[in-house]
């Protein structure tokens, strides 16, 4: 059989993590800060935008390990089912890099001023598992559309909470109207 490689190269990482799309978690972070009543531009929201970076790529790490069988026959090149990293080292770094994320929601919560809490880590800590229920159940389930939307509406209000410990109603509205836009987008992409 072919073997696996266990190191991971930079543009493997790069194709694991789908990393083009980060630029939209970091307007999750501003617009989640602005909307919850908090300032964007302070060393918290730094933090909290490092950690739901984190989060965000541990979750397309996840995604191609847990959808391995599935490109191996429909995407034969990604870089699982092409040889270039071993499966462990795929689900290993995508458990690391996810509680990497938790840490630096943790910092950030702790880097506010006044500190923030429990609730960035409630709300970081339903993002992970959002993360981890689509990647380990999306294709076939009715409910992924669902799921989708809870990982970019628990984005906003991981990065809100991160802000004030008191986020405004805004933030809640916003994240429910996103909600029902992600779900509508995220069906008729699947259609």
């Amino acid at each position: 059989g072919q073997k696996r490689a266990c190191q991971m190269s930079l543009s493997v990482a790069l194709q694991l993590g789908r990393i083009s799309n980060l630029p939209t978690v970091w307007t999750n972070v501003l617009v989640g800060t602005v909307l919850a009543g908090g300032e964007p531009w302070t060393p918290s929201a730094l933090l909290a935008g490092i950690g739901l970076s984190l989060l965000y790529v541990s979750g397309m790490y996840l995604n191609d390990a847990f959808d391995r069988d599935i490109d191996a026959k429909e995407r034969p090149t990604r870089p699982i089912p092409a040889g270039l990293i071993s499966l462990n080292a795929v689900f290993a770094a995508g458990f690391g890099l996810m509680l990497a994320g938790f840490a630096f929601v943790l910092w950030a919560s702790t880097a506010a001023s006044p500190p923030t809490g429990w609730q960035p880590m409630l709300a970081g800590f339903g993002l992970g598992a959002a993360i981890l229920f689509y990647d380990w159940h999306h294709k076939s389930n009715a409910l992924s559309p669902l799921f989708m939307g809870l990982c970019r509406v628990l984005a906003y209000l991981t990065a809100g909470f991160v802000a004030v410990r008191q986020p405004s109603p805004v933030l809640l509205v916003a994240a429910l109207a996103s909600l029902c836009y992600l779900i509508g987008l995220t069906y008729a992409a699947k259609q």
